[in-house]
């Protein structure tokens, strides 16, 4: 057993500083400006055709202020993207996931391709035909 050193290190002594959390980067090396928008694809599964879910989630989507768009897919499926604030990402996703039309059944809602993004590319929140 090596023997215990005879006086502790020092105090740290200065200001503290903090540092972002490496949640917020995309390489531990690097780090960005944030200009805080952020988009994410989406695909929603089940009884969401016919039910008013690309009404319901275009309304949604402008009471947030967020922009994008909605629309059916072939196979039976609702897909579309949404920008915006990052805390107003997420309140879509959960909507998008738990809520949708009052007649849809949501199986499963699949997000991908989530990033940042430096500007919003669409003007407001619409639905694709």
């Amino acid at each position: 057993m090596p023997p215990a050193p005879s006086q502790p290190p020092p105090p740290l002594s200065g200001p503290a500083i903090q540092l972002p959390s490496a949640a917020h980067h995309t390489s531990p090396c690097r780090v960005m400006a944030s200009s805080g928008l952020w988009a994410l694809d989406y695909e929603i599964y089940g009884d969401v055709q016919g039910v008013f879910f690309r009404k319901y989630t275009e309304d949604q989507g402008k009471k947030l202020g967020v922009v994008g768009w909605v629309k059916n897919t072939p196979y039976g499926t609702v897909t579309g993207q949404v920008q915006g604030p990052k805390e107003k990402i997420e309140i879509m996703k959960n909507w998008l996931r738990n809520v949708g039309s009052p007649m849809s059944r949501i199986d499963r809602a699949v997000f991908s391709n989530e990033r940042e993004i430096s500007t919003l590319e669409f003007p407001n929140f619409t639905t694709k035909y």
